[in-house]
């Protein structure tokens, strides 16, 4: 007890002990100090890789799902940030297929409709605070996914290249010329930003 107050156990990096525990609330709290501790990690990566703000609480919340059905698994995670990272980058791969997918579906449905509807108008979202994060999200936008994915990872995420190799399923000499591709073309887009 601190202050009066419980102190749920952590393990450096690898997340609450208890998230198998037979007592519900001690199973509980586990889970909620696991999705305190890496939900923002995991929000800022999948927007970084990518997914649209409208997406990316949907995509955290299947890789919490995913940690959630593996659980009995999780006690043998050595670093969960790590554990959850290669879920995230998997949950982002199966969005941008299936995204492929509705949108070509949308687009056949919407060539054999008919009549077409006036779109719904929906509210604007409020602009972020930090016009840097916006010019930056936009020029991650601008890039090629591969050389993004890699960009991401080892710049703003700070992997490891053999980490990141790992994870993309490419060599590690792969990363590394995506990297200086990547960066060569996030100074191009940040250049023509600043020219706008």
């Amino acid at each position: 007890m601190v202050n009066g107050e419980q102190v749920l156990l952590l393990e450096r990096d690898r997340g609450p002990v208890g998230l198998c525990s037979d007592e519900i609330t001690e199973r509980n709290r586990a889970w909620n100090a696991l999705y305190d501790e890496h939900m923002d990690a995991v929000y800022r990566l999948v927007r970084c890789l990518g997914v649209p703000d409208a997406d990316a609480e949907d995509i955290v919340q299947r890789v919490f799902l995913v940690a959630h059905r593996k659980a009995r698994q999780l006690e043998q995670v050595q670093n969960m940030r790590a554990w959850l990272r290669t879920v995230a980058v998997r949950a982002v791969s199966d969005y941008r297929r299936w995204r492929r997918v509705r949108r070509l579906n949308a687009a056949l449905l919407q060539a054999t409709c008919l009549a077409t509807t006036p779109p719904v108008q929906m509210p604007e979202q409020s602009a972020l605070s930090d016009e840097v994060r916006r010019l930056v999200n936009g020029v991650l936008n601008a890039m090629s996914p591969k050389l993004r994915d890699v960009l991401v990872l080892i710049d703003l995420e700070g992997c490891a290249p053999g980490e990141v190799a790992g994870l993309l399923g490419v060599p590690v000499n792969t990363v590394r010329s995506r990297r200086r591709l990547a960066r060569e073309a996030f100074c191009a887009l940040w250049e023509g930003e600043d020219d706008a």
